[in-house]
């Protein structure tokens, strides 16, 4: 299954297989984008914070979520509330 997501603007694709889907929580799958995302882009720095859409996870949004740095490569998610 491929999770589509949006991280600070940059739409990104997050190939996983369904079996994790069915055991991980949407926080969960914010900090693996976010990680996927800045793993992709080995020149720059991670940002304190990251804003993780996520727009499509099996035909759902499940919103958006501020992703923070806490050492590198760790990353924890907090949803946000919607607007």
């Amino acid at each position: 299954m491929i999770v589509y997501y949006g991280a600070n603007g940059i739409s990104g694709e997050l190939p996983l297989p369904s079996v994790y889907l069915e055991n991980a929580t949407a926080e969960d799958l914010a900090e693996l984008a976010a990680s996927m995302f800045w793993r992709e882009r080995q020149g720059e720095a991670p940002s304190l914070v990251t804003l993780i859409h996520l727009q499509d996870v099996d035909g759902k949004d499940l919103g958006i979520f501020e992703v923070r740095r806490d050492m590198r490569p760790i990353f924890t998610a907090t949803a946000l509330p919607a607007a």
